[in-house]
């Protein structure tokens, strides 16, 4: 019997660049977590290259964004829950600038109740113009293109 040892340096087509196709959308969503609570505004392209780098993988830009998408959905909240939330956003800023008008309102969708529009008049933005601060009434409106498309109207 005679024992070899194999060189230092391991270049088999196994440990040299994984191709990536056993990293998961899971597996991606939980490396990226800690960059995207310090910076939820990083793309995939930077995400990609950072886990490439890190892990010495190649990834698709698609599995990437994925994984992004579901350690974003872990952080934050999905879109539909984020709208239950408004109520608790109305309560705490009228308890703290009382006199502010806020109104939310929702419709039926398939016998689910849906956001639909919510109005927003601050009691210090009143209070300005009632006091002449505007003498006329200014309405513009920006267009969402986000998950959700419509416009969003503003007053000044």
């Amino acid at each position: 019997m005679q024992v070899v040892q194999i060189g230092p340096r391991h270049l088999c087509t196994s440990t040299s660049k994984v191709t990536g196709k056993e990293a998961t959308a899971a597996w991606i969503a939980d490396r990226v977590k800690k960059m995207l609570l310090k910076n939820a505004a990083l793309g995939a392209k930077t995400l990609k290259e950072r886990l490439e780098g890190q892990y010495n993988v190649t990834l698709s830009y698609s599995k990437v964004w994925e994984g992004k998408k579901c350690a974003l959905k872990d952080i934050q909240c999905t879109w539909e829950d984020s709208f239950k939330l408004l109520w608790n956003w109305k309560a705490a800023v009228e308890a703290a600038c009382p006199g502010s008008v806020i109104e939310i309102s929702c419709r039926k969708v398939k016998g689910k109740m849906v956001f639909s529009r919510m109005f927003v008049a601050l009691r210090p933005c009143v209070d300005g113009f009632l006091m002449g601060c505007r003498p006329y009434l200014g309405i513009d409106s920006t267009h969402l293109t986000g998950k959700y498309n419509g416009q969003l109207p503003a007053t000044s």
